[in-house]
């Protein structure tokens, strides 16, 4: 999308979501490439990567704006400035050679109308990662939309509801975790005498460090060891300015009152040796969080998890967290202090954790994408809502490969 990147260093959890599907698909044979807007950072190098511009305001004089601003307003855009990256967008696609056989847009529910128009023998698929709402018409979307992914039921359900889409359109393809890169320190079920709990995260109330913080500071007042790491920004990108964030200086005085260590933004690269030194991750998202990597990942790496009880967490933790209700404090507290105190609690928590993540692979994500993929390529007919079985993989990777644009939204 144009507020991220496709990169290690300054993208989300979208651009991870690309480019371990992008690989999964290389790997079976198929052609990938992303467009993406460049910012200088590192670039994933999965796939063929090609630069879409994106316009802010600083690029635009007053003028401009002034005119665009009104092309936003009468078309129902998402997006301000959107025309300058349909007009790249459009440029890019057109110069592929040969033309795309699908293209999949992230969390765009506008561009499928564009992307019909100038390439109307390619199949459309809509991939959402959040509750995405949208000023355009769903009427031109549906129409020009082959199918629909999500990253879990809960996104899926809402969106139907939502947006009146049936769910016999909607596939879910549940994100996976490499476990190459995301796995326990030796040690992870060793008795430690301090429990180390960590936030990762973007730093947003929505995302609730804040009870994280003032729950650790409980637990010390009680003299119990234990310590709280917080790593994260207040994006992706563009550091350097949290103390401007009124939110981020209520979370700085509540850390310090915890003790706490801020380590800022982590990148990519860092994720799986922070997860690896820490005992217990929280995800205590006050906002419908859609599905978590977060919680994914630190399963993986050993860590026992205290989620939010709304949302796709509890989808996503499949029943190997402590679930709880952000909203409750006293509860929040109750558990970290149960973790604190019960080594027995702790070590089965954890062991569930592992479990838990060896199920959730890239390739089983990669699967459903692909025979989503391979439906709308065989057929008019929207695709069925369901994770594809191991049958369905049988089936589609004994056709031929084909060529797929995955196009960053």
């Amino acid at each position: 999308m144009p507020i991220e990147f496709y990169s290690p260093v300054s993208g989300g959890a979208i651009s991870t979501v690309i480019m371990h599907t992008a690989r999964e698909l290389i790997a079976r044979g198929h052609k990938v490439r992303v467009l993406t807007r460049i910012n200088g950072d590192e670039t994933y190098q999965i796939g063929d990567v090609t630069e879409i511009e994106v316009r802010s305001r600083k690029d635009l004089n007053f003028v401009q704006r002034r005119i665009s601003s009104l092309r936003w307003r009468m078309f129902h855009w998402d997006w301000p400035f959107f025309e300058y990256y349909l007009r790249s967008l459009k440029c890019a696609l057109t110069l592929l050679a040969p033309e795309p056989e699908v293209v999949v847009i992230f969390n765009d529910l506008v561009s499928p109308t564009y992307l019909k128009r100038f390439l109307p023998n390619s199949k459309v698929v809509v991939w959402l990662h959040n509750e995405w709402k949208t000023r355009f018409n769903m009427a031109e979307t549906l129409r020009n939309t082959d199918a629909f992914l999500t990253c879990s039921d809960y996104i899926a359900q809402w969106t139907s509801n939502t947006h009146n889409i049936p769910l016999n359109r909607i596939t879910t393809a549940h994100n996976g975790v490499d476990s190459n890169a995301f796995k326990p320190r030796a040690n992870y079920l060793d008795k430690q005498e301090l429990l180390k709990i960590l936030f990762l995260g973007r730093i947003d109330p929505n995302k609730g460090p804040d009870i994280v913080a003032d729950a650790v500071a409980v637990l010390r007042g009680e003299g119990l060891p234990i310590e709280l790491t917080v790593a994260g920004g207040l994006w992706f990108y563009g550091h350097g300015n949290e103390y401007e964030d009124p939110y981020f200086r209520l979370l700085k005085t509540k850390m310090e009152a915890a003790g706490a260590t801020y380590l800022g933004h982590v990148t990519r690269h860092h994720v799986p040796k922070l997860f690896r030194n820490h005992d217990v991750v929280c995800v205590l998202s006050r906002s419908q969080e859609p599905f978590s990597l977060v919680a994914a990942e630190a399963m993986a790496s050993g860590c026992a998890v205290v989620a939010s009880n709304r949302g796709g967490l509890p989808e996503a933790c499949g029943g190997a967290s402590i679930s709880v209700d952000p909203d409750a404090f006293p509860a929040v507290v109750e558990v970290l202090r149960s973790l604190a105190t019960n080594y027995t609690l702790l070590r089965t928590l954890k062991e569930k954790s592992v479990a838990r993540a060896a199920c959730a692979t890239w390739s089983n994500c990669a699967t459903a994408v692909e025979t989503t993929l391979f439906r709308v390529l065989s057929s008019g007919d929207s695709c069925g809502r369901r994770v594809a079985s191991e049958a369905d993989s049988d089936r589609v990777l004994q056709r031929p490969p084909n060529r797929i644009a995955l196009e960053r939204r």
